[in-house]
């Protein structure tokens, strides 16, 4: 089960929202999934579903909250033959232009409304339960250990225009861009994904998310960390082999002995000790970092005269 299904299965098993939040919630799933039907001059609902679960939660809400006579229509994928799309069809039947009316898609005139119901955009909880009706009729969410990226599907503009009003709401800025026909609104940082699956209610995604986040940062700090040494080693033990060279080549023109006592102590030094860093060298003959290398840099500039 991939992570988007999870958070979906999570929020279909919530239950504890007043009769508006589920509508609301209803509102946007018909929005993105659903369609409105004209057959004999009468109005019908088709809305088509990819997870049982949620399949069954709408069909209970439409059939005890307006007692319609619903049909379930369930096909399996043709192309991979794994899973089920669910058709939830309300037929032709007294109410029906009401039921409409009320989640926002007929005006009393019986004109055709795209876009989002003022009252789901004007009240927080019911905007919450929008969203929430979005996500789970079109959004997608990537697996907290792969880049984070969570998205919203819209097959009209409208929508997506709306969606960005409401997400603006929860102070939330997404970027948008069209793919294969679709509006997609997205967020691309980690407190906005996180955020975003707090409003619409996923807490258990959430904290998976924040507690992946917690690991993924103390490995990429303790990486970092490791690169960093790791570089300064390399850098030291060059800067090592580079004046075991000075030395050599002073060794050879002049012999160690035209040295100064201080100079000369240092050369064999670090012969001994060819790996040691610098601190450590004045470690051995009480001197500190600094005395360390300047001595090392006048041996430098000795041997460089030489050449």
């Amino acid at each position: 089960m991939s992570f988007t299904d999870k958070v979906k299965e999570e929020l279909t098993h919530k239950d504890k929202y007043n009769y508006s939040e589920q509508l609301s919630e209803l509102s946007a799933l018909i929005r993105i999934d659903g369609s409105i039907q004209i057959s004999n001059k009468h109005l019908a609902v088709k809305v088509t579903l990819y997870h049982g679960n949620l399949a069954r939660r709408i069909y209970s809400l439409i059939k005890e909250r307006f007692g319609f006579s619903i049909e379930i229509r369930v096909r399996q994928d043709r192309k991979f033959n794994l899973s089920y799309n669910y058709d939830i069809i309300v037929t032709p039947q007294p109410g029906v232009r009401e039921f409409l009316l009320e989640l926002g898609f007929l005006t009393p005139k019986n004109n055709l409304v795209f876009h989002i119901k003022d009252e789901y955009l004007n009240s927080r909880k019911l905007a919450q339960a929008y969203l929430r009706g979005i996500f789970l009729g079109g959004g997608s969410v990537n697996s907290p250990q792969s880049e984070y990226h969570l998205e919203f599907r819209c097959e009209r503009a409208s929508l997506a225009e709306d969606l960005e009003i409401l997400l603006e709401k929860f102070d939330l800025k997404a970027h948008r861009t069209e793919h294969k026909g679709y509006n997609v609104i997205y967020f691309k940082s980690y407190a906005d994904v996180v955020k975003v699956l707090n409003i619409i209610g996923a807490h258990q995604a959430m904290l998976k998310m924040e507690n992946d986040h917690i690991v993924k940062e103390l490995k990429n700090n303790v990486n970092r960390r490791v690169n960093f040494e790791t570089a300064n080693l390399e850098k030291s033990v060059s800067a090592a082999m580079d004046q075991l060279e000075y030395i050599d080549i002073i060794e050879r023109e002049n012999g160690l002995d035209s040295l100064s006592p201080g100079l000369k102590e240092i050369a064999e030094l670090r012969r001994e000790n060819p790996y040691a860093s610098l601190k450590e060298l004045g470690e051995i003959i009480d001197l500190s970092k600094s005395g360390v290398n300047h001595r090392l840099r006048r041996i430098k500039k000795i041997a460089q005269n030489l050449t």
